[in-house]
């Protein structure tokens, strides 16, 4: 048996969602910590080619760029301190850091969530 899933994004998409991330950052502490894995995958590698792009009209945004191991192993070493403010990752690891995240403050269904679109956004309730 072989499966294989493909993690697919263009530079339209990948751009609009920096754009968002790097509005919200405008507004909070001008920080942006973006998550890939860009040392392994090509998706990745335009993931932080068009982050990188973007940042240049956000010039008084701090960029920091982590691949996913190591944001991982950062939110459990640290999991209080106020280092992250405005995390930017694809859709797959963004499903993991929340449900990582979340269990730091008492589990999955403690903290909020969102996956915002063009024309739609789907928000995750809080429940305990």
């Amino acid at each position: 048996m072989t499966a294989v899933d493909t993690l697919k994004y263009d530079e339209k998409e990948i751009r609009r969602i920096a754009i968002k991330a790097f509005d919200v950052a405008m507004k909070r502490r001008k920080k942006v910590t973006s998550v890939d894995k860009a040392n392994v995958l090509d998706t990745s590698r335009l993931w932080r080619k068009v982050i990188e792009e973007v940042a240049k009209d956000y010039p008084e945004i701090e960029v920091e760029d982590y691949y996913i191991d190591i944001m991982t192993a950062n939110l459990l070493k640290e999991p209080l301190r106020e280092k992250f403010q405005v995390v930017l990752l694809p859709n797959l690891y963004g499903d993991i850091i929340t449900d990582e995240a979340a269990q730091i403050q008492g589990g999955v269904g403690t903290a909020g969530s969102a996956n915002i679109g063009d024309k739609y956004a789907m928000f995750e309730a809080i429940h305990g």
